[in-house]
């Protein structure tokens, strides 16, 4: 299972005039998140949507001409096909599916939805003594379904 790891700050620590958050507070900085040995931070992988053929999840990871690539080769095959893109990567599955548009001209539609992702996220203690927490977060996500009206050119 993929995850990430990133330090958390602890809560138990006492120094004088520290600033500390609870797990998922967006109020700490990132250099605060990296500096406590006490926790594992760990992201849980999102759901996926039933995955068919002709879905592409968009990434931040994978080269955008790559990602260009598979939908056309998609396109050449499919009658229609949806890109995702979660957080981050909503603006990447945008310009993708701009850039497919502007490359077929007039030959395909776009259809977009904007939905809301609950994620998870997980404080593990490194100590016997801490306690495993357990965060809920919510993160955008958008779908747009890309639909051939005539045969590309």
């Amino acid at each position: 299972m993929g995850t990430s790891k990133i330090n958390w700050k602890s809560p138990n620590s006492n120094r004088e005039g520290e600033n500390w958050n609870f797990p998922g507070s967006s109020h700490g900085s990132e250099k605060d998140s990296v500096d406590d040995p006490d926790y594992l931070f760990t992201k849980r992988l999102p759901p996926k949507l039933p995955k068919s053929r002709s879905d592409v999840y968009v990434n931040q990871k994978s080269s955008f001409v790559a990602q260009f690539n598979k939908c056309k080769s998609l396109l050449s095959s499919e009658k229609e096909i949806r890109i995702h893109g979660l957080g981050a990567a909503v603006n990447t599955a945008v310009n993708l599916a701009l850039q497919l548009k502007t490359f077929y001209l007039e030959t395909v539609t776009l259809e977009a939805t904007t939905s809301t992702v609950d994620l998870i996220d997980d404080f593990t203690p490194r100590t016997p003594v801490g306690r495993h927490r357990t965060v809920k977060r919510k993160n955008s996500a958008i779908h747009i379904k890309m639909k051939q009206v005539s045969e590309p050119k």
